[in-house]
């Protein structure tokens, strides 16, 4: 099942995870509040050392299996799911992590919600899930809305790859609905049966908390897998 999906944040993670799951079919738009960054990524100018990133963004541009847009209102508004890749704004980097997680819970509570499922890929502190499931479930009432930590590791040049063709998939959840949107998202990855591992929320946070805060664009190499149980 093709989803529609928004996407928080165009950094190096966010475009990867925006072409790779407009790749697999699904109809993605990137949202950046930068306007001149969003015509530079909607003309195809993507990451120069990654040259299948761009290639393929250019695809999927082409296809109109992807949009960037510096208005989230609509995007938000019509999508299936959404992912938090990272901040959307050139101030990110002046925000506190706390103060970043709640812009972001303010900005999901504020749109008319029709997705059931939020990823959130990006380093954040320990906490912030709950935090903004909190404040979902307070600000749309009917709890229609679950968050799921889903950290990613890959890095340049070769990230669209490694998303694509991952050794393990991470989710930290509590909800199974979650579950179900996920298998639906990643049904292509997932074709490949890679080692799946199911965590809690801040098991998945502390994972990504040691590779950079929600404002870092890219990940480090290094895996931290080893700690964690397959589940079959």
């Amino acid at each position: 099942m093709n989803m529609s999906i928004t996407v928080l944040g165009t950094d190096y993670e966010g475009l990867v995870i925006s072409v790779g799951l407009a790749a697999m079919g699904h109809k993605v738009t990137a949202i950046n509040t930068d306007i001149n960054r969003v015509r530079r990524l909607q003309r195809g100018m993507s990451v120069k050392e990654d040259t299948e990133l761009t290639r393929t963004m250019k695809l999927v541009l082409r296809e109109g299996l992807l949009k960037f847009s510096s208005e989230p209102e609509t995007p938000l508004a019509e999508a299936d799911a959404v992912i938090i890749s990272g901040m959307t704004g050139s101030d990110a980097e002046n925000l506190t992590e706390r103060t970043a997680i709640l812009r972001i819970a303010e900005c999901l509570s504020g749109a008319i919600a029709s997705f059931s499922t939020v990823l959130v890929t990006a380093g954040v502190p320990a906490g912030s899930c709950r935090i903004l499931q909190d404040w979902l479930n307070d600000a749309i009432h009917t709890g229609a809305a679950h968050v799921v930590t889903y950290p990613v590791f890959f890095s340049k040049p070769d990230g669209l790859h490694q998303f694509l063709n991952p050794d393990r998939i991470v989710l930290g959840y509590e909800n199974e609905h979650s579950r179900r949107t996920i298998d639906e998202i990643f049904a292509n990855i997932l074709m490949n049966d890679p080692p799946v591992c199911h965590v809690s929320w801040e098991a998945a946070e502390m994972m990504r908390a040691e590779f950079g805060v929600i404002a870092v664009s890219v990940p480090a190499e290094e895996k931290v897998y080893g700690h964690l149980s397959r589940v079959s």
